[in-house]
C-alpha cells in the first residue's frame, strides 16, 4: 500500500489518535502513519523548507520504503500544477492509496483532495483513506497533546455521487449511481451468516434502487419506454428510501436524490398507469423531450415516430389496441398512403383506415413523413446523397418535437 505525505514546516510531537482509538506519537502525521499501518510505501513530498525535516525525522520511519520527491512551494498556478503531476507520477494503476492531508501548505490539502479524486477515475487506484490529523482541535490538557485524526474518505465519494447525478441529469445515464449503491450495500454486510439478516441485507432499499436504476439506463438507451416509465415510477419510490442507509453521505445524499427525482418525474408512469392510454401518451411525449434535453436525438426521433401512430390510434378509437402488431401496420400503412397521396401519388394507394376523423389530418401526415424521413436517416447513418450535417439533424428533431405538442393535442 502507498502512502502519499507532505512535511509541514514545524515539526509538534502531538498523540494522533486514529478513528479506530489506535494512538501513535509522532512529530509530523507521516511517522504516525508509518506506525498505524505496516509495510506501507511512504511518499513524502517536500518543499525546499522542509526537505530538512525528511532527514532529520523520516531516515528511520518504519516503513517498506520510503522515498522523498521535491515540490514547490505551490505560489502559482504553475507551481500548483507541478505539485499535482507529481503527484500523479508517483502512483502506479490500480495502486491502494492512503492520502495525509495534515500537514500540506496553503491549498496543498485541497489540491490532494482533488488528486485522491482524478486518480480514482485516471488511475483506478483503490483509494483507502485521505487522513487529516486535526491539530486545530488537539486536547490540550494531556501531554502530549492528544490530536484527533479524521478519515475523509467519504467526501472524496461525495464526488463520485456527484458526478452520478450530473451523468443522469445530463446524460440520462444513471449506471454510475447504481454501482455506487451497489457498492455501499456491499459494505453493510452483515458480519455473521445469521439467515434472517442475510435475508433482510439481500432485499435492502440499496440493492433494490440498484437494479431498477440499471433497468431504467438500459431501458432508456434502448427505446423501450413501456420499462423506462415503470422503472422511473419505482426509483421515485424507492431513492428516499436508501438515505438511511448511506451513513455518513445521506446528509449530502439528500439534494442529490432530489435532483434524480425531479428529472424521473416527468417519465414516471407506473404499470397500472400505463392502461390509461392518454397518460402514457402524455408521459411518453414528456419522453421525447427528455431524450432531446440529453442530446439523444436517436432515441427522441425513434420514439416521436411511434408516438404519433400511437396518438393516431386513440383518435380512431384503437386505444386499447395500441401494441398489437397488425393493427399498427394497418395505420402505418394508412398514413404512408396518405403520405404518397400528398406527394401526387398514383391514386392506388391502399387505404386501411378512415383518417377523417383526425384533427389537423394534413399536418399530421406531414409530420408523419418528416419523422419517417428522419428516422430513416439517423438508421442508416446518413448513407444518402447530401445528408443533413448533425447540428441541422438536432435542430430538425427539435423542431419536430414542437410541431407534435402543437398539432397533437392532448386532453389537459
Amino acid at each position: 500500500m502507498k502512502a502519499i505525505t507532505f512535511l509541514g514546516a514545524r515539526p509538534q510531537e502531538t498523540c494522533y489518535v486514529f478513528p479506530d482509538g489506535r494512538e501513535h506519537i509522532a512529530p509530523f502525521f507521516g511517522l504516525a502513519l508509518a506506525q498505524y499501518l505496516s509495510d506501507l510505501d511512504l511518499v513524502v513530498f517536500t518543499t525546499e523548507l522542509t526537505a530538512q525535516f525528511y532527514n532529520q525525522h523520516f531516515a528511520s520511519a518504519q516503513a517498506a520504503s520510503i522515498q522523498a520527491v521535491r515540490i514547490p512551494d505551490g505560489r502559482d498556478d504553475d507551481e500548483l500544477w507541478r505539485i499535482f503531476q507529481a503527484v500523479v507520477e508517483v502512483i502506479e494503476p490500480n495502486e491502494a492509496v492512503v492520502f495525509d492531508i495534515t500537514h500540506g501548505f496553503r491549498s496543498l490539502p485541497f489540491l490532494s483532495f482533488l488528486a485522491a479524486a482524478y486518480l480514482r477515475k485516471v488511475k483506478a487506484i483503490q483509494l483507502k483513506h485521505v487522513f487529516f490529523g486535526n491539530f486545530e482541535m488537539r486536547d490540550q490538557s494531556a501531554t502530549p497533546h492528544r490530536t484527533p485524526v479524521l478519515d475523509l474518505t467519504n467526501f472524496v465519494e461525495l464526488l463520485d455521487w456527484m458526478v452520478g447525478a450530473d451523468l443522469f441529469v445530463r446524460f440520462g445515464d444513471a449506471r454510475d449511481l447504481a454501482g455506487l449503491l451497489r457498492n455501499q450495500h456491499q459494505r453493510l454486510r452483515p458480519v455473521s451468516e445469521d439467515r434472517d439478516a442475510m435475508r433482510v441485507w439481500a432485499n435492502s432499499p440499496l440493492k433494490l434502487t440498484a437494479e431498477v436504476l440499471d433497468i431504467a439506463t438500459r431501458s432508456l438507451r434502448v427505446v423501450r419506454p413501456a420499462d423506462a416509465m415503470r422503472a422511473s415510477a419505482q426509483i421515485m419510490q424507492r431513492l428516499p428510501a436508501v438515505e438511511h442507509e448511506i451513513g455518513a453521505l445521506a446528509l449530502p445524499f439528500t439534494p442529490l436524490a432530489q435532483q434524480i427525482i425531479d428529472n424521473f418525474r416527468p417519465i414516471a408512469l407506473g404499470e397500472t398507469e400505463q392502461a390509461d392510454p392518454l397518460r402514457t401518451l402524455q408521459t411518453e411525449l414528456n419522453l421525447v423531450g427528455w431524450y432531446l434535453d440529453r442530446g439523444q436525438v436517436f432515441q427522441a426521433v425513434a420514439l416521436a415516430r411511434e408516438w404519433l401512430v400511437s396518438w393516431v390510434m386513440v383518435q380512431l378509437g384503437k386505444g386499447d389496441r395500441l401494441l398489437e402488431k397488425t393493427e399498427r401496420q394497418l395505420v402505418e400503412q394508412t398514413l404512408g398512403a396518405a403520405v404518397q397521396v400528398q406527394r401526387g401519388g398514383t391514386g392506388k394507394e391502399e387505404i386501411h383506415v378512415d383518417l377523417n376523423a383526425i384533427p389537423s389530418l394534413k399536418e399530421v401526415i406531414n409530420l408523419y413523413n418528416q419523422l419517417g424521413d428522419l428516422r430513416n436517416d439517423l438508421m442508416h447513418a446518413g448513407k444518402r446523397k447530401q445528408p443533413q450535417g448533425a447540428q441541422k439533424v438536432e435542430e430538425r428533431a427539435k423542431r419536430l418535437y414542437e410541431s407534435l405538442k402543437n398539432t397533437c393535442r392532448l386532453p389537459s
